[in-house]
């Protein structure tokens, strides 16, 4: 009833229309666009037919050389989860199993599947007997993330969420003037000097501005920078890339940093407040705060906004053996504190080319 064919560009129209309608921002083929131009992935994207030609479900899958240098696929790099996106459930069943054919196909040495919860992204619905597909004798399972999804009514209501402390220092931040808002595309050179920062900080390296000023270019009506400013020197002191998602009605926040010299005043607790306001403004019903290891700092400053910690399930497919899998923050600990330590001017152009081998 169901064939898997490679997209090709006469699929566009009706591609772009599921995707915006029942799947996410990430699904979409513009989303494509920036992750080739910016890193040179390959694109293994298919899609799922049925017998009149129609798109019943989405796999949008990238390709590109681990740190190994080895072939593999990821759907999608530089996205905390991208679940199916399918008509329905015996389509997304077919989509699953068409993935293991494409790792045969292409000859990768693994394709690593991110999920949230298991969550097909139609009508609800949950994806438990298409997970028991993904055969833990013929891959692994990584559970030790969450990303954390806050319900957006109104302002009183979402407050209400958080814990005391949480209320508080929203309100002596705000008390205080210490922080305007913009949302001036036109931060994004400043916005990016602190995200550079802020990465190195955590022993990554950063992705190029011209990964950032695509979405600009590739979603001038989903894509909106919201960056912090000091009051008093009008500098910019962190900032986030947020991404409006209409089929799921989310406000999504991938990316983003601060200078943690503002960490005293709150700078976190004005800045995703401020999210949050922007997200009720555009009529959307949650914002997904991004993902946490379990039991992590950002895991527990998430955790007291109230938002829900929802698991990603990560699997790669046709790796049982860890060693040959996506490395984890533990076997890089090494790479990641000297990193801290090396010169800017070695990190910053080391940088731009190394993170496409990461695939985070």
């Amino acid at each position: 009833m169901y064939r898997c064919v490679p997209y090709t560009e006469d699929m566009k129209e009706d591609w772009d229309r599921l995707a915006w309608s029942q799947g996410t921002i990430f699904h979409t083929l513009s989303f494509r666009q920036i992750l080739l131009e910016t890193f040179g992935y390959q694109c293994l994207y298919h899609a799922v037919v049925d017998q009149s030609g129609q798109i019943c479900a989405l796999i949008p899958l990238t390709s590109g050389r681990n740190l190994g240098l080895k072939r593999v696929g990821v759907s999608l790099p530089f996205v905390n989860y991208t679940d199916v996106c399918a008509l329905n459930e015996e389509a997304a069943q077919f989509a699953i199993a068409a993935i293991a054919t494409l790792k045969e196909k292409y000859r990768l040495r693994y394709i690593e599947l991110r999920f949230k919860n298991g969550t097909m992204l139609c009508e609800g619905k949950q994806l438990s007997s298409v997970l028991k597909q993904l055969d833990t004798d013929h891959g692994q399972l990584n559970d030790t993330n969450h990303t954390f999804v806050l319900p957006l009514t109104n302002e009183d209501e979402v407050l209400s969420l958080s814990t005391r402390n949480n209320r508080n220092h929203i309100r002596k931040v705000y008390k205080n003037n210490w922080f305007q808002v913009s949302y001036d595309k036109g931060n994004l050179i400043e916005f990016h000097k602190v995200y550079v920062r802020r990465m190195k900080q955590l022993g990554s390296p950063a992705q190029d501005i011209r990964f950032f000023q695509r979405f600009f270019d590739y979603f001038p009506e989903h894509a909106v920078l919201q960056t912090v400013l000091d009051a008093e020197t009008g500098e910019v002191a962190g900032g986030m890339l947020l991404l409006i998602s209409p089929g799921d009605s989310t406000l999504y926040y991938p990316y983003g940093a601060n200078l943690t010299a503002y960490n005293h005043k709150y700078l976190n607790n004005f800045m995703y407040w401020e999210a949050v306001k922007f997200g009720i403004r555009s009529g959307l019903k949650q914002l997904d705060l991004g993902r946490s290891q379990t039991g992590s700092g950002t895991y527990k400053y998430k955790e007291q906004w109230g938002a829900a910690a929802e698991q990603l399930t990560y699997f790669v497919m046709g790796s049982t053996n860890k060693e040959a899998g996506p490395p984890d923050k533990e076997k890089l600990r090494f790479f990641i504190e000297l990193w801290k330590r090396m010169p800017n001017i070695v990190t910053e152009p080391v940088g731009k080319q190394l993170i496409k081998y990461l695939m985070p």
